[in-house]
């Protein structure tokens, strides 16, 4: 015999053996090792469309199919609210009127600021004072930056920046 028939049976050999194993297991699976069916019993009654729907849907809805977690979402679903639109944000406090009143000193440098929130009288600072959230950068002899949350103020003497 030549090589290629030879290779030919033994493939046609394997695939029969392979066969014969599939089909010996599937007999076992349903039969089961004493010959008895352990196929699954038939569902006590079958769907019907006499059914109501809800009676169909209750165990389906009960186990969540669509979510991860297989759980009710911790945000109740509120059809009345669908397309209302949300409120709009609170409005931003409104920025301190400062004022710088005056320099005092050589270097380093003081400087006298009206306005200051928390403060009624006027605030004498330095470089690097913070006063709530609003942080002295720097005090020049006629000028002084504060820098804010999101403002910066650049004052000269006796001139308002809102």
């Amino acid at each position: 015999m030549s090589a290629r028939r030879w290779e030919i049976v033994c493939w046609s050999a394997t695939g029969l053996f392979v066969l014969a194993a599939v089909i010996g297991a599937r007999g076992a699976a349903v039969n089961g090792p004493d010959g008895e069916s352990d196929a699954l019993p038939a569902p006590e009654r079958a769907i019907t469309r006499s059914d109501t729907g809800a009676a169909v849907i209750t165990p389906v809805i009960a186990n969540d199919p669509f979510r991860l977690v297989r759980h009710p979402s911790p945000i109740a679903y509120r059809p009345e609210l669908e397309g209302v639109a949300p409120p709009p944000p609170p409005p931003k406090p409104p920025h301190p009127v400062l004022t710088l009143s005056g320099i005092l000193g050589g270097p380093p440098w003081q400087a006298m600021l009206e306005g200051v929130p928390g403060h009624d009288a006027s605030t004498l600072v330095n470089v690097g004072d913070v006063l709530g959230v609003l942080r002295v950068q720097r005090i020049t002899a006629d000028s002084i930056v504060i820098v804010g949350e999101d403002t910066t103020w650049r004052l000269g003497v006796k001139r308002a920046w809102p």
